[in-house]
């Protein structure tokens, strides 16, 4: 009796030779289904350390707005395929964007940049650029017309840079051997269609830095993006006076952050957004007062760092659309708890053995 009782122990604890593999096979099939649902879904996206928009996926015109604090940077899809990013936020924030930057790549299949803009030499705009050139492959450089001490002979009507962050950007780039070109009005890029106009700087020298401002025009389809860099009143006023109505568009990146140096009503009315996106830091003093009031009275609608994080904007049925980035769903949790729940019943089900029944048979 007890050799039986010992016999039973030990079929118990051991499992048949039939049994065990068609747990291994169960549970294969079991983890297949996973990681085929999980990696089509994109769900790899929540478990990385940057929170990325994936709603627009392999759509030809994209606009990323990348939360860097009180700063700019923003990552644009054009419909060849070519990026353009524009501005890389201060130093502290330059693993941000590179991390952003690598899942847009992953997600779009994607290797490079092909236009890195600094739209002027303010630390809050370039200083993530060290991190950007350092890490990912960047073919052109567009810079504004300041220049190292090292180029001073070269450029002896630019103005000369003071700040360090910016010379080793500059110095980076030349290691790099990108493409160096100077933003300046005029400067033009077709992109498949999408279109990418320089309207300033105009000048060689400002005596205010954010003045350097490289203000660009994108134009998709029927669409139009306007970037402000941080240019100031008075550089919108000599937009009013050279472009008049051809500054109205859809969609204004409000300058200096949404300060009340820049966004004056009248620049407001003469371009006229659907949407203004304003990039800053979370329970800052931007945009300002009078900025937003500008913005309420003209029943614009503020897009804000401050309050979506990192979020994307597309064209879909010649409409603007909107998305912020994705978190952690319950529609994951839900399928990993179903995943588990599946591998411990196959694990902990006796499955039956009816060969010795049919051989008694």
């Amino acid at each position: 009796m007890n050799a039986k009782l010992a016999q039973k122990k030990n079929e118990d604890k051991f499992y048949k030779k039939g049994d065990f593999w068609i747990r291994i096979c169960l549970s294969i099939l079991f983890l297949s289904v996973f990681f085929i649902v999980f990696f089509w879904c994109n769900g790899q996206l929540y478990f990385t350390k940057v929170n990325y928009v994936d709603d627009y996926r392999n759509f030809p015109f994209q606009v990323h707005i990348i939360d860097v604090e009180q700063g700019d940077s923003f990552l644009v899809k054009f419909p060849n395929n070519q990026v353009m990013l524009i501005d890389c936020g201060t130093q502290d924030e330059g693993e941000n964007v590179v991390r952003y930057v690598k899942a847009f790549f992953k997600n779009e299949g994607l290797n490079k940049i092909d236009y890195l803009l600094l739209t002027h030499q303010d630390a809050d705009h370039v200083g993530g650029a060290t991190k950007v050139l350092s890490q990912i492959n960047v073919e052109n450089l567009i810079r504004p017309k300041v220049v190292t001490e090292s180029e001073s002979d070269l450029y002896p009507y630019y103005q000369v840079s003071q700040s360090q962050t910016y010379d080793t950007v500059i110095n980076l780039a030349y290691q790099n051997e990108c493409n160096i070109i100077f933003g300046e009005r005029g400067l033009e890029y077709d992109f498949d269609g999408a279109v990418v106009e320089f309207l300033s700087p105009s000048q060689n020298y400002y005596s205010a830095s954010n003045d350097y401002s490289a203000v660009i025009m994108i134009t998709c389809l029927t669409k139009k993006f306007l970037f402000m860099g941080d240019a100031t009143k008075q550089i919108e006023q000599a937009l009013i006076a050279e472009y008049g109505d051809y500054l109205k568009a859809d969609v204004l990146k409000v300058g200096h952050h949404g300060s009340s140096t820049s966004s004056s009503l009248e620049f407001l009315q003469i371009v006229q957004p659907e949407y203004a996106i304003i990039s800053a830091r979370e329970q800052s003093d931007f945009p300002s007062a009078q900025v937003s009031n500008n913005l309420n009275s003209l029943n614009i609608d503020i897009l804000s760092t401050a309050n979506l994080n990192n979020f994307a904007i597309t064209i879909y049925n010649n409409q603007i659309v909107y998305a912020k980035a994705i978190f952690p769903s319950s529609e994951l949790a839900l399928l990993i708890s179903i995943i588990i729940i599946a591998l411990i019943l196959t694990w902990g089900i006796k499955i039956k053995d009816n060969t010795n029944k049919n051989k008694q048979k």
